[in-house]
């Protein structure tokens, strides 16, 4: 039990410096456009409070992945694991916090910006 622990921790430890400060933040901005478009999709309250993610936020987490992925030496594979545990984290602190609303809109600014001066860069289709 100890040894399985210790892997544990090392694999932490290592997972957190597979990615630079930006690619992080750019996960964690997949992990939350990916959210509301799902949300979205299934009508769910609030969701179409944003502009509307369904095409556009499935085809810009394809290339924020497929770029971190080739900018890290990271396998696609990982990447996408690590947008999942993103997606986790975020589900994880709307459900903790006393506001969601306002994390969610917070986050969502942040995001959005993001995703639109990718797009303007063209590092995705439009």
């Amino acid at each position: 039990m100890k040894t399985f622990l210790i892997f544990a921790l090392l694999f932490l430890e290592h997972s957190s410096r597979l990615f630079t400060d930006s690619q992080s933040r750019d996960i964690g901005c997949v992990a939350v456009v990916s959210i509301i478009s799902e949300e979205q999709r299934r009508d769910a309250p609030g969701a179409n409070d944003y502009p509307d993610l369904r095409e556009l936020g499935p085809r810009w987490a394809a290339s924020v992945g497929d770029r971190i992925s080739g900018e890290s030496g990271q396998s696609v594979e990982l990447v996408r694991k690590a947008i999942w545990d993103a997606v986790e984290k975020e589900q994880a602190n709307v459900s903790n916090i006393d506001s969601p609303k306002a994390y969610v809109d917070q986050r969502m600014t942040t995001c959005l910006a993001l995703m639109r001066a990718d797009l303007a860069r063209g590092s995705a289709p439009q």
